[in-house]
């Protein structure tokens, strides 16, 4: 979608859009409000990254 092709570039102009790296992972739970900081937090949206990368 573009949303994903979106966040996929933010801040890094080699990104081709089709992958998303962890920073911008992160990025994508905190603006759709998936972290919260009581039962989700950035370390445990981290950890989803790597076991899924």
């Amino acid at each position: 979608t573009a949303a994903f092709r979106k966040f996929a570039v933010h801040g890094d102009t080699k990104a081709t859009g089709k992958e998303l790296n962890g920073k911008n992972w992160a990025k994508l739970c905190k603006d759709c409000k998936i972290i919260d900081g009581k039962n989700i937090t950035g370390t445990d949206v981290d950890i989803v990254f790597s076991k899924v990368k």
